[in-house]
């Protein structure tokens, strides 16, 4: 996209126009293409510049309909069609974590609506697979369960596979490709899990320097950047991770620690380091020839102490208010899912329940990884609280005994497991 200038320039001399559409950080030199759809070019007017990739090509199919509608070059697709796009911009605006106010926050909205009836066979084939009622369709079941199954396919196949689920009026593909991908995703976690394993074992026998550089010639690249991600939080401090699958290049992922912008660290990067390179403020790609790789680190090093660094603040999240178990109630549940939907730049709130008896204490799932509290008030009232990933363990200086009562920071939600509404509680904090 807006980082191919020699992919485009070489279409463009053979006679193609190009037409490029994209979202992220443009950089000093731009693709010689016909057009270039791009907000957060400097030039550019559009008034929201925080539109995700399938957000900039919603933009571009609304703009042409509404071109060809006026000037009589389009008569046969009805006014308002488009609005069944909705779902697709709808899933990646809320899959790829972009804020969710402005405009992103009207494409979410809607478009969990259209995510909701859509008749697209794939994806109830996905949502069949993936136990999840359409009907009931939330934020959390596009960032939790869709949109891991749909990068799958790019990140341990091809990504034409996800393209094929969504596009196919076949029942027997759509079938194939949730089954496809649900492999997929299972045999990514397994693969994430142990290349994060080796990368903690070698990074625990050196001393850190200020930027990580890890890798190894057999490492996953598709999975690169999830890697990345959970090292750059476990060490606190930018990541890059880098494998090579055969390829004549290395080829990687980048995470920022949330104080610098990534693609500005790799800009600072003195010349000739970086083959290719581009992304947003906190992640990014990279390829590099494989002599290049020996002085990555030390060069990144240098140019992290060149550029300005954000202060990050830590801790533990502000409640938005002081609740009862007795609130815990279809009204405020409503009240709460006016805000809807919840993302980055537009957090759920979180409520502080004070004193609360813990009734029981549970592990679940599959292999017992998930924390069940059963919690009650003074009157008797009951409600569950959740935490996946989590067990009594991970909150070593709270009594949870029964009978115990606790502190509890939370977050509403409701649940349709096996079809059946339950208001319940999200643990963030015990107390």
């Amino acid at each position: 996209g807006i980082t191919d200038v020699e992919e485009v320039q070489m279409a463009e001399s053979l006679g193609m126009n190009v037409i490029v559409t994209d979202h992220h950080l443009p950089q000093a030199v731009l693709p010689p293409a016909y057009a270039i759809i791009n907000s957060k070019q400097e030039a550019d007017t559009y008034p929201d510049d925080m539109l995700c990739g399938a957000g900039v090509a919603f933009k571009l199919a609304q703009a042409i309909l509404t071109r060809g509608r006026e000037n009589g070059s389009i008569t046969d697709v009805p006014d308002g069609w488009e609005k069944w796009l909705l779902d697709m911009a709808g899933l990646s605006t809320i899959a790829d974590m972009v804020p969710l106010q402005n405009e992103n926050r009207v494409l979410a909205y809607y478009g969990l609506k259209v995510l909701r009836k859509s008749p697209r066979p794939g994806l109830h084939a996905l949502l069949r697979e993936a136990k999840v009622d359409q009907r009931y369709l939330t934020e959390e079941d596009v960032g939790f369960t869709i949109g891991p199954r749909i990068n799958a396919a790019s990140r341990m196949d091809i990504p034409f596979r996800a393209f094929e689920l969504l596009s196919t009026t076949d029942v027997v593909v759509a079938n194939e490709r949730a089954r496809l991908l649900a492999s997929l995703n299972t045999e990514r976690k397994s693969e994430v899990a142990r290349m994060v394993k080796d990368a903690k074992r070698l990074l625990e026998k050196r001393e850190l320097s200020s930027v990580i550089v890890i890798g190894n010639p057999g490492w996953r690249v598709g999975v690169a950047g999830i890697v990345a991600n959970q090292l750059a939080e476990t060490y606190d401090r930018p990541a890059f991770v880098w494998g090579k699958e055969g390829s004549s290049v290395i080829k990687g992922s980048c995470r920022s620690d949330g104080r610098v912008n990534i693609v500005d660290l790799m800009i600072a990067t003195r010349q000739g380091v970086f083959i290719d390179k581009g992304g947003h403020e906190f992640s990014g790609g990279f390829s590099i020839d494989t002599d290049a790789i020996h002085f990555l680190e030390s060069a990144l090093v240098e140019a992290h102490l060149t550029i300005p660094k954000k202060e990050k603040t830590k801790g533990i999240p502000e409640v938005d208010a002081v609740l009862s178990i007795a609130d815990v109630n279809e009204e405020t549940f409503h009240a709460i899912d006016l805000l809807a939907p919840f993302g980055v730049g537009n957090p759920k709130p979180l409520f502080r329940f004070e004193g609360v008896v813990v009734d029981k204490v549970e592990q679940f799932g599959k292999g017992r990884e998930h924390l069940k509290l059963i919690l009650r008030d003074a009157d008797g009232k009951r409600v569950n609280a959740l935490g996946f990933f989590m067990s009594a363990s991970s909150f070593p200086n709270v009594d949870m005994a029964n009978g115990s009562r606790i502190d509890l920071t939370a977050s509403f939600e409701k649940s349709y497991f096996r079809g059946y509404p339950e208001l319940r509680l999200r643990i963030v904090d015990i107390k």
